[in-house]
């Protein structure tokens, strides 16, 4: 099990978090450690902030935290499915910024359904969509570098 971010924030352990109670703590424990000097805590501190503020980090260290184990073993055929049918569309996609916002969509909603599935304490659908995730996010990185390589 790993450390617990959520109490060095002293968050209530939740999925759906307060992003500006987050930056204010971060600022605040932040300040503390420059006074006094300890880079260990800081780094402890940055690492922290990186896990809460990202959905997908917050959610497996949410997981970790609740003693769940993740089964990668088997893949949801509709995670798997959507995925497929996402990088086949990038295949023959000419419009990137059509493409950016229909998977910005899709991370959305895989996000909304991360919040309603911890609220149901629906660790199976916690995982399935941390899953999708992750899937979204390799896909919305994809068109990032291609957008960024169809400009040269």
């Amino acid at each position: 099990m790993s450390r617990n971010y959520f109490v060095l924030f002293e968050i209530e352990p939740a999925f759906n978090i307060s992003f500006d109670e987050l930056e204010k703590k971060y600022i605040e424990l932040s300040k503390t450690d420059i006074d006094e000097r300890q880079s260990q805590n800081m780094e402890n501190i940055n690492k922290a902030y990186q896990v809460l503020k990202s959905p997908l980090k917050r959610a497996e260290h949410l997981l970790d935290l609740f003693g769940v184990e993740t089964q990668n073993d088997h893949l949801d055929p509709e995670v798997l499915n959507e995925s497929m049918e996402i990088r086949e569309y990038l295949l023959d996609c000419d419009d990137l910024q059509f493409a950016s916002r229909m998977i910005d969509e899709k991370i959305k909603g895989c996000i909304k359904n991360l919040i309603n599935a911890f609220a149901a304490k629906n660790f199976d659908e916690v995982a399935t969509q941390i899953l999708r995730l992750k899937y979204l996010y390799k896909s919305f990185e994809e068109v990032k570098k291609n957008a960024a390589n169809s400009n040269f």
